[in-house]
């Protein structure tokens, strides 16, 4: 449901990583610079919080967990009373961070996966026992002082754990294993998002290029049928599954139709805003950084410029002067609007505004929005 309050900030604490992960869109950078927030920039977001404000997330594209006062601005941020999350790589996890984290009574600690295998190693983390030992280690300080045993539902802690998965090629296949380990691992939520191709190698990894080609999951009324099925046992009848992806059928379960709006941007229809480690005020995760993506779409490849956009800096005015301001306003209407064309999926030969978010075939001012992977539902961030 629409609204026009901010109701979730994203801080992103720094721009700094432990890793060098081959997917990361800091190693495709372009003149962008790296630091930490300044302690006195951070007070003066919590200061300036406004009341609408129901959840905080700690995240962007550095390692949060590489800020030396990060423990600091989780504390102060839970005494707001908000609800307080992080995600992190978990490779700077030990016995005494655990402690600390679970001492800021944060509601959730999300770990980002892209392997759960030593033999994947290469398209992640570098060394993936070591995480899983970490995870283990946070596990035993969160369930304590019962003994070490999580399961769904065990122990009333108030902090929960969650999996922010990166789905690929190379480690689709671990999917299946990570959704038995749910329960071992103590996990609450598990998110499962779409490498983005930051470099062209990468394309060759992705597992939707169907999705965008042939318009699955798509809830046009084009379609020439549709379908509606009752709850059932799966493993009965598994040939039925390909149907839902149909791009001719609308496929529905109880009346409950299975498709996209691809057009739905969740951070401006949910009330979000970043706040990157420098100040800027950015309207979602796709533009808080300049990058250059490689999308394939239903008729070409494409190398996109990403420009990046604020609208406007917290060192010079407030989080509520600035989601007020004009200019920001009417680019959150101009989503809700939906005047965006569909340029991911668009079926007609390569034009040269999909080469960048800068403007498009209806003329829309920047940023444009049409190529985004977030409103196709393809990426999604916890």
């Amino acid at each position: 449901m629409h609204t026009d309050q901010l109701k979730e900030l994203y801080i992103e604490p720094t721009s700094y990583c432990n890793l060098q992960c081959p997917m990361c869109s800091r190693r495709h950078w372009r003149n962008e610079s790296i630091g930490h927030m300044d302690i006195k920039l951070f007070d003066k977001i919590i200061e300036g919080m406004p009341d609408t404000v129901e959840r905080i997330f700690f995240g962007g594209v550095g390692e949060p967990l590489s800020h030396p006062d990060i423990i600091y601005m989780l504390s102060e941020a839970k005494k707001t009373g908000r609800i307080v999350e992080i995600i992190t790589n978990a490779t700077l996890i030990d016995k005494d961070v655990s402690q600390k984290l679970i001492e800021t009574k944060l509601d959730m600690l999300w770990i980002s996966l892209d392997s759960i295998e030593e033999s994947c190693d290469n398209i992640g983390h570098s060394n993936f026992a070591d995480v899983m030992e970490n995870i283990n280690i946070f596990n035993k300080a969160r369930f304590a002082p019962y003994d070490y045993a999580p399961r769904f539902g065990y122990g009333q802690m108030q902090m929960n754990l969650g999996i922010a998965f990166v789905l690929m090629k190379d480690n689709k296949d671990q999917l299946s294993t990570l959704l038995k380990k749910i329960h071992t691992l103590g996990i609450s939520k598990l998110k499962v998002s779409h490498i983005i191709p930051y470099h062209k190698s990468q394309l060759d990894q992705v597992c939707y290029e169907r999705v965008l080609a042939k318009n699955m999951y798509n809830t046009s009324g084009s379609k020439s049928a549709s379908i509606d099925m009752p709850f059932m046992d799966i493993t009965d009848i598994p040939d039925i599954l390909p149907f839902a992806a149909n791009p001719s059928l609308t496929f529905s379960v109880m009346g409950k139709e299975l498709g996209i709006d691809d057009s739905y941007c969740r951070f401006v229809e949910e009330g979000v805003s970043f706040v990157r480690w420098d100040g800027e005020i950015s309207p979602c995760m796709a533009l808080l950084h300049e990058n250059t993506i490689h999308q394939r779409g239903a008729k070409y490849d494409v190398e996109r410029y990403i420009r990046p956009c604020s609208f406007g800096n917290i060192k010079e005015s407030s989080i509520a002067e600035i989601w007020k301001n004009k200019t920001y306003t009417r680019f959150r209407q101009r989503v809700t609007d939906k005047e965006f064309p569909p340029c991911a999926r668009c079926s007609l030969d390569l034009c040269e505004f999909v080469e960048s978010n800068e403007t498009d075939c209806a003329s829309n001012p920047f940023p444009v929005c049409g190529g985004c992977l977030w409103a196709q539902g393809l990426i999604q961030c916890p």
